[in-house]
């Protein structure tokens, strides 16, 4: 295994307990990092990342709620901190599957199950050193991505960001500008929530149409159409440094979709079915349009027709299985079988 040098590594530790944090600091050093700020609170981790700018962040998850996920994520979302791409390893003692989950869904790069030897930190923290550092943009995930394979059919690029911790690890930090490296991939990682997010807004509107055109409405198309405005809300915040010319045009098409989704929503509560439920679409593409000059309108609405199919298709296998696993159980159980039914 290849030797680098550490020593101009600044970590971030989060522990929460006393003897395994300064056991883990020792673990730290023994690999050379010595700038390494540790902490037993997560709110001084956040007070940490507003002053500095670490390369690499280790951090305790106990629980699947764990604090440390949404830390996780809004530094990839480029909320808390200065660098969204720096290394991040979560550590849990036995982790569970929810908590497995949300390690890979909020963005980290790594788990690390303790107790935890040097040798096990030095590998993982070797292969984040000379590992590719590409991440996958989607609505609601920005971070590393983990597939072995080529994404099958999927139109996502991959956007590859910088590695401070690679650039110090290599004593490549000080002939580069590390700022610019930042800046240049966090625009690309804006412009691609932005298509993201656009995308968003048409396919969930596209897939509750249907259910909301029906009295009452279905309660699953109503949830749908509810997370239309946070999706915008947060395109229109990803506007607001660059709002000029056909940006600004989004933005305010975005607003304008925002006041009538409320409308549908406020329509839909009251028992009604909302009369300007068909104009809802045709907004929603009118902003992708704007964002994707290059793109036919008739090509981007096929494309969103055929997630919100595809996403329907998958609903009602779902609905299907489950409901030939609750008949089989009746056949076996007898009465007892009613149970998965009411």
């Amino acid at each position: 295994m290849p030797e680098y040098d550490l020593s101009q590594v600044e970590c971030i530790l989060f522990e929460p307990e006393g003897n395994v944090r300064r056991l883990m600091r020792d673990a730290l050093g023994h690999l050379r990092i010595s700038r390494v700020q540790a902490f037993g609170h997560m709110e001084d981790v956040r007070k940490a990342f507003g002053t500095g700018n670490p390369d690499l962040l280790v951090a305790d998850a106990t629980g699947a709620d764990s604090e440390t996920f949404r830390v996780v994520h809004a530094i990839r979302h480029g909320v808390l901190g200065a660098n969204p791409f720096l290394a991040i390893v979560v550590t849990a003692f036995n982790p569970t599957k929810p908590l497995l989950a949300r390690v890979t869904n909020c963005g980290a790069d790594a788990l690390l199950v303790k107790p935890l030897a040097p040798k096990q930190l030095h590998e993982r923290i070797t292969a984040l050193v000379e590992g590719p550092r590409n991440f996958v943009v989607t609505s609601d995930f920005i971070g590393p991505d983990r597939r072995k394979s080529p994404r099958e059919g999927s139109q996502i690029p991959l956007v590859e960001v910088p590695n401070t911790l690679r650039l110090k690890a290599t004593n490549a930090f000080g002939r580069t500008n590390p700022h610019e490296l930042i800046e240049r991939a966090s625009a690309e990682v804006n412009e691609q929530k932005l298509l993201r997010q656009a995308f968003q807004a048409a396919f969930l509107i596209e897939f509750a149409a249907p259910g909301l055109a029906v009295e009452p409405a279905e309660r699953i198309a109503v949830e749908h159409l509810t997370r239309v405005v946070p999706v915008l809300d947060d395109l229109i915040h990803r506007l607001s440094a660059q709002a000029t010319g056909s940006r600004a045009a989004a933005a305010d098409q975005a607003k304008a979709l925002i006041a009538a989704v409320e409308v549908a929503h406020a329509q839909i509560l009251s028992g009604m079915v909302p009369p300007g439920l068909d104009r809802l679409m045709p907004s929603a593409l009118e902003i992708m349009a704007t964002l994707s000059p290059d793109r036919l309108a008739d090509a981007l609405a096929r494309e969103v027709g055929a997630a919100a199919a595809l996403y329907r298709s998958r609903l009602n296998a779902l609905a299907e299985a489950k409901a030939a696993d609750g008949t089989k159980g009746f056949a076996q159980g007898g009465v007892a079988g009613t149970g998965g039914f009411l």
